[in-house]
């Protein structure tokens, strides 16, 4: 059973602004990664579909029964059907890696002059949440 809302609020020092923002880095850089090794991947399919297409190409030449040049090919359009899911998961991640960006830089601006005079003032603060509505 997960938690609900209503807890964020008290989980204190990991929801402040320090650990927001390490926060969205960190999905920043995880989205980042993704793209990249999405990327790589993609790579290797269209090099295999391609290895793949070439070895049922030669199959047939060298007249191959076509029960196993049919299983060859299947293998290639199997990599580029794997191309394709490459292809989304990779503008999926390059969608998340910018909007953690923009989503970080949001909460620099909105919450960082509030940090600043926070951790400036020898005033004791509230613990994140504390103010937050039931």
């Amino acid at each position: 059973m997960g938690q609900s809302t209503s807890l964020v609020g008290a989980d204190g020092a990991a929801n402040g602004y320090v650990a927001l923002t390490a926060k969205f880095t960190a999905l920043q850089h995880a989205a980042g990664g993704l793209l990249e090794e999405a990327e790589l991947v993609a790579q290797r399919m269209r090099r295999n579909a391609a290895t793949a297409t070439a070895v049922a190409d030669l199959s047939a030449a060298a007249h191959v029964d076509g029960v196993h040049v049919a299983a060859i090919a299947d293998v290639g359009l199997a990599f580029a059907v794997v191309v394709g899911g490459c292809k989304r998961m990779m503008s999926v991640a390059d969608t998340m890696h910018t909007s953690a960006g923009h989503l970080k830089q949001e909460h620099q601006a909105e919450y960082g002059p509030i940090h600043a005079a926070v951790t400036a003032s020898r005033a004791r603060q509230a613990k994140p949440g504390f103010y937050q509505k039931t």
